[in-house]
């Protein structure tokens, strides 16, 4: 059986992509997962991150906010929206690529 996951693609609009941040990095990530975002999450996220990077499943681009000016960062998302959002958050001059593409 193979997944649709343009379904799940398709809830993060413009309109939900505003509240993403408060609720997946904010009550999500801390509730549900019992892992904080800035306490956990991205310092992970800092700690890993290389001169070249591609993120996956960009959300707001929150965590590319963080990211040092030199780095050159690829999105891959199967949502336009998320990776519009993303790529005008982290700053247009970091983005290499922008890819529309199903990870799966």
């Amino acid at each position: 059986m193979k997944k649709n996951t343009d379904d799940g693609a398709k809830i993060y609009t413009p309109l939900t992509l505003k509240l993403y941040d408060w609720w997946v990095l904010g009550v999500s990530n801390w509730l549900a997962w019992g892992c904080p975002t800035k306490e956990h999450l991205l310092p992970h996220f800092l700690e890993h991150l290389g001169n070249n990077h591609l993120d996956i499943g960009v959300g707001t681009g929150f965590y590319l906010t963080h990211v040092p000016e030199s780095s050159l960062i690829s999105l891959m998302d199967l949502n336009e929206a998320s990776l519009n959002a993303a790529s005008t958050r982290a700053g247009e001059s970091k983005i290499k690529h922008k890819i529309s593409h199903d990870v799966f």
